[in-house]
Order: structure tokens, then C-alpha cells, then sequence
């Protein structure tokens, strides 16, 4: 698996101050999902028609999202507050990229015990780069597979019910670290997992990009 993993991005303070921004204190909106948070209800990023009564219930997370931009035109009066940090991701990479959506998600606990993963997914079914920043420490990894989407594979429908029929093998777990970054292919089988232990929620910023270069050539 290629992917690139830097620690450090911010400054402590920067960090501070937006970990305080989705905490809620200052008025920051949060949406809820009532389905799975896995999926986002929009045409442009959801992988083809999903229909998540195919997803098997123990994956299924409800959570709460807000979508800072994506490449319908949304954009939230909250980004100015994140824009630093993009640029802090851009200068990061060993070439430029262009934002095509960027995403806050929040996740909270869900019963006793260490939770199993939430639905493999990928974020779009056309070529593009997927990145994750962690606020804080939390409980609740990030699970890779080792199965990608396969762009070449048919209609978006074929490739949804491919994806919802074949067996998972773990390739990589990444527990998050706060103020690290992490980018992986677009077209690579991912799935969240809810915190558990002493750590109530968990936030991620979820961004998709794209670049004229091979991000991973040097990998």
C-alpha cells in the first residue's frame, strides 16, 4: 500500500484553535446522518446509487458531518477557518493538488467494547487522492483494505454491487495522531471506526484531491 504520512503540520496553537471551532462551543454546525456517515447524501460523491439497506448493520454508523467544499459549488462560511491548514497540506505534498472536496466528520460511541469497522467505502469512483488530518488523539482506526475499486470495472452500479459483494482482507490500520496527515489512494477500500474506551467522539477531516503528478513516485 502507497500512501504518504506527515506529523506536525500545524502549529500547536493553529491546532488548538480549531479543535476548540468543532467542539461546538462557538456555534459550529453540525449535520446529521441518519443512515451511515460513510455516505454523504450528494450525487457527485455518493458511489453510484447506493442503497444502504444492502449494508450490513454492524457496519452501519449514524454521525454528524459538515461539508466545508465540494465540487457542486458548496462552500460553508466555516472555511476560512481551515484554509491555513490546506495550504499547510498542499506545501506538504511533493506536488500541487487541487481540492475537490473537503469534510469534517464526527463520530460518537456506539455500545460496549471495542468497535468493529464501519462500511468499506471509497470517497468518489473517479481518479482522485483521499487524505485524512486528525484533530486529536483518538480511539477508533482507520482501516485500509487491500481491495481497490477498479475505474476500468464496468458501470458506477456494477462496480457498488462488486463492492458490496466481495470479501475484505485488512492491509493497514492508522490509529489517529493529532495533527498528522494522511494520504492514500482514492480508489483504495477504506472504513472508519467508531472511538471507544475513555474517548467520546472522534473527528476527522476527510479531503479529496487531485494532482497533475504521481503523489507516490517517490514513495
Amino acid at each position: 500500500m502507497k500512501y504518504i504520512q506527515r506529523e506536525n503540520l500545524i502549529t500547536p496553537s493553529y491546532l488548538s484553535r480549531l479543535n476548540d471551532l468543532v467542539s461546538g462551543m462557538n456555534g459550529f454546525p453540525w449535520y446529521f446522518l441518519s443512515e451511515d456517515v460513510s455516505y454523504t447524501p450528494s450525487k457527485d460523491y455518493n458511489f453510484g446509487d447506493v442503497n444502504l439497506m444492502d449494508i450490513p448493520d454492524k457496519e452501519k454508523t449514524v454521525g454528524f458531518v459538515h461539508v466545508l467544499m465540494d465540487r457542486e459549488g458548496v462552500e460553508s462560511p466555516w472555511l476560512t477557518h481551515f484554509m491555513p491548514l490546506c495550504d499547510a497540506i498542499n506545501d506538504a505534498m511533493p506536488h500541487r493538488i487541487v481540492f475537490s472536496r473537503i469534510r469534517l466528520a464526527l463520530l460518537l460511541q456506539q455500545g460496549d467494547g471495542e468497535p468493529q469497522h464501519n462500511a468499506p467505502h471509497t470517497d468518489h469512483e473517479e481518479d482522485h487522492y483521499a487524505a485524512l488530518f486528525y484533530l486529536n488523539d483518538y480511539t477508533g482506526d482507520t482501516v485500509f483494505f487491500d481491495q481497490y475499486d477498479d475505474p476500468c470495472g464496468g458501470d458506477v452500479e456494477h462496480r457498488w454491487w462488486k463492492a458490496m459483494q466481495q470479501e475484505y482482507t485488512i492491509a493497514h490500520r492508522n490509529t489517529p495522531k493529532a495533527n498528522s496527515l494522511f494520504v492514500f489512494d482514492g480508489h483504495q477500500f477504506h472504513a472508519s471506526s467508531n472511538p471507544h474506551g475513555d474517548c467520546k467522539y472522534r473527528v476527522s477531516l476527510n479531503l479529496n484531491f487531485t494532482s497533475e503528478h504521481d503523489l507516490f513516485a517517490d514513495t
